[in-house]
């Protein structure tokens, strides 16, 4: 009966880490459109990510059949559990990368003009990025030191993102003076960033479900 769990515990773990990594991937797909300018790109990680609800969805199937079968106690039941809220945190950071990559087609086909915000842009999503790259390694790690490690990376990262963010509405609302007639383009793009800004508050809540699992605690998202 043990080792049958334990199986079930390891294929629980490979779908939630396989889907983080296709999310991960699919921003990726989309830093890269926005860089270089290739839509291809953003339509490539639309398509990487276009059933990542069902993929959930059969996850948080398995665990409530794990739940059923074996009733896990203490570690065991952390571990379970978390796999479930992280499958449901990377599900809302999917939604977030296929918006942005929708949006980033949207940019790229039109003459909006971001070249002046394009250094901070990049700031911002290489920060974003990042975060999210520590929380899906820290769901693979069994090291307590390196989930140490990760949980302060994401934070880190998190509070950048935070910072640039704030520049980066102050140099819009600067460039809707110079150029009222993009305002509300300007306007669109904030509420985008304001958007994917949440993928970096999302990644805190893998990395705290990921430490939670392993060190116990209270969990507090």
């Amino acid at each position: 009966m043990l080792g049958k769990y334990k199986e079930i515990l390891a294929k629980n773990q490979k779908r939630v880490l396989a889907l983080a990594k296709d999310v991960s991937k699919g921003f990726e797909l989309c830093i890269e459109a926005n860089k270089t300018k290739d839509a291809s790109k953003a339509t490539e990680a639309r398509d990487l990510l276009k059933d990542a609800h069902d993929r959930n969805n059969k996850i948080d199937n398995e665990i409530i059949k794990t739940l059923a079968l074996f009733s896990p106690e203490a570690k065991d039941l952390r571990i379970v559990i978390s796999y479930l809220k992280i499958a449901s945190e990377i599900t809302r950071i999917s939604d977030y990368v296929r918006s942005y990559a929708k949006g980033v087609k949207i940019q790229l086909s039109s003459d909006f003009d971001m070249e002046a915000l394009q250094n901070d842009i990049n700031s911002f999503l290489d920060s974003t990025f990042s975060s999210l790259k520590a929380a899906v390694e820290s769901i693979e790690t069994d090291s307590e030191d390196k989930l140490e490690k990760l949980y302060q990376k994401v934070h880190v990262e998190e509070s950048k993102c935070d910072d640039i963010v704030s520049i980066l509405e102050k140099n819009i609302m600067q460039q809707v003076c110079l150029k009222p007639e993009d305002a509300s383009e300007f306007l669109t793009f904030i509420k985008n960033l304001r958007r994917l800004e949440r993928l970096s508050d999302r990644s805190v809540n893998i990395v705290k479900l990921s430490y939670f699992a392993h060190k116990g605690g209270k969990l507090k998202l």
